[in-house]
């Protein structure tokens, strides 16, 4: 590569005449990643994005951005059986699977 610096010094140039904060690139990189994962993209998919060996690398450096799992399961269970399930002062019709999910 002829100009190792070109790319460096041509962002580092930008970002004084936009008057921004001394970003790098890689830090672009980590906000891309928060904002994916804290609106509910796969930790997977953004794992296979940025080019990480093993989830495990994108979950133990940013796992603690995902949807909280307790919460996440509450939210599955409750959508999927939470029709089913009895609510005070609600009598089912017949005994039946109503009575099993309380």
């Amino acid at each position: 590569m002829p100009y190792p610096d070109l790319l460096r010094k041509s962002w580092d140039r930008a970002i004084r005449r936009l008057e921004l904060p001394a970003y790098n690139p890689h830090d672009l990189r980590h906000k891309w990643t928060t904002v994916a994962l804290t609106n509910g993209v796969s930790i997977h998919e953004v794992s296979r994005w940025l080019g990480h060996r093993s989830v495990k690398v994108t979950v133990d450096r940013y796992g603690h951005l995902t949807q909280d799992s307790q919460e996440r399961c509450r939210q599955v269970v409750e959508t999927t059986v939470g029709p089913h399930m009895l609510t005070p002062g609600r009598v089912p019709a017949a005994r039946g699977a109503d009575l099993v999910l309380t």
